[in-house]
């Protein structure tokens, strides 16, 4: 029975309570910091402004490392290797922070495989964290929207630990995930123009929503609808717009995601774990980790996609749920799969639950989360993300263990997570029309 008068203010006060404390739980975290990626969106506001665009200095700086390379640099260097939309978010925020601070007059990068010692002023962490952070408000609010006002569902995603481990220590994935679930929560109520715009800028804000282009488009083609050359059209015509400008950049970016060697929760990452226990010479482990891995990693990357396509184009379940197993294989084949990577599946998995709920699913969604967080405790490792409040090499070094027993156990993380995929693939293939 709906709530009416005084029962819809208490219920809506309710709500807002929840969402500002979930917000709320963010921002006390929000000086903790992963050292590489805050090098990055230092050297992003300085760029902002500068009115420079951060393409250019990621080609400066790859310059460099190539004329370098051999003495400890790669053949790219880990800069802003990100799609445009970070910049139009994030210009207008930067022109604000340096109307309160002064702008640096020179760059300072560490070298590759040398830790960045940043310490930023807590507002420029506070400028960056809070799209992400109304980004994951946004997720719980669609996701209240998309499961009929199940109020669960939004607190399962807004006090998960991995999600405020994410997006308030690490990476920006909430707002890549936001568009994706927009676009998914506007097909879904026929608005298809809306949904292709939606796409597009989670495409513009992190490369993977793409893969859930085929998805919808095959959608509307199994409706026998001609609407898919429009979704489609529409989505590169947005995606253009936005890129074309940084075209140059954009295609130095996809150079170095490509050239990547393997990391992350990935069965891949076993020629990097070869060459640190010194099992093969160094010439043999550079071209296992630059060629042959990347170049099986194309391999299984679009194979495995093509087959999810190819069955999923042919069952009859909701479309959440193909979004879902779509990007539980992307997590299968890739070659890097860094615990970030996992956010896309947090809201796909609360969306299945809420359509076909069972306890081994909610296993498998638990175990989805908790086992890339321990990854990161144990990988990064979690002393390391406290750089924002100490330089003391002795605090900083205190969770990294020796090679041999971090390489076993994440190894076995990683079996487990890869193993629990598989079993997700299974179990959620008979996701609900």
């Amino acid at each position: 029975m709906p709530v009416r008068g005084k029962d819809t203010t208490i219920w809506r006060k309710r709500l807002l309570i929840l969402l500002l404390i979930g917000l709320s739980l963010q921002f006390v975290m929000i000086n903790f910091n992963h050292p590489f990626d805050l090098q990055t969106w230092e050297g992003l506001y300085v760029d902002l402004g500068n009115n420079r665009s951060p393409y250019d200095t990621l080609e400066d700086l790859t310059y460099d490392a190539r004329a370098s390379y051999g003495t400890g640099w790669a053949s790219h260097y880990m800069y802003f290797t990100y799609p445009p939309m970070m910049i139009f978010i994030h210009y207008p925020l930067a022109q604000l922070y340096w109307q309160f601070y002064s702008l640096p007059a020179t760059y300072d990068f560490a070298p590759a495989g040398v830790d960045p010692c940043p310490q930023v002023p807590l507002m420029l962490n506070f400028m960056w964290k809070l799209p992400i952070f109304l980004a994951g408000i946004g997720i719980a609010v669609l996701l209240f929207k998309m499961t009929n006002g199940s109020e669960k569902s939004m607190k399962m995603f807004l006090f998960n630990p991995f999600i405020i481990f994410i997006s308030a220590w690490w990476m920006f994935d909430n707002i890549a995930v936001f568009f994706l679930l927009l676009a998914t929560y506007l097909f879904e109520r026929k608005r298809y123009d809306l949904s292709a715009i939606a796409l597009s800028f989670g495409f513009l804000t992190k490369y993977f929503p793409i893969f859930a282009l085929p998805i919808f488009c095959f959608e509307l083609i199994r409706r026998r609808s001609w609407k898919f050359l429009r979704y489609a059209l529409i989505f590169g015509a947005v995606s253009a717009v936005a890129i074309l400008p940084f075209l140059n950049g954009v295609i130095l970016s996809f150079e170095f995601q490509a050239s990547r060697p393997p990391a992350g929760i990935t069965p891949f990452t076993s020629a990097v774990a070869i060459a640190e226990l010194g099992l093969v010479d160094p010439s043999t482990a550079a071209h296992l980790a630059y060629i042959a891995i990347p170049a099986l990693g194309v391999f299984a990357l679009i194979t495995g996609m093509s087959l999810i396509y190819a069955y999923l184009s042919k069952r009859d379940i909701s479309l959440r749920t193909k979004i879902l197993l779509t990007f539980i294989v992307y997590l299968i084949v890739m070659k890097n799969v860094h615990e970030p990577f996992v956010v896309v599946l947090i809201p796909f998995l609360i969306l299945a639950l809420h359509e076909d709920y069972s306890a081994k699913k909610l296993w498998l969604y638990r175990l989805v989360w908790i086992l890339p967080l321990m990854y990161a405790a144990i990988n990064v490792p979690l002393s390391r993300f406290f750089y924002g409040f100490t330089l003391d090499e002795g605090i900083l070094n205190s969770f990294i263990l020796p090679i041999m027993i971090r390489g076993a156990i994440l190894a076995l993380i990683m079996v487990a997570f890869h193993l629990t995929l598989w079993a997700s693939l299974i179990k959620f293939k008979k996701g609900h029309k």
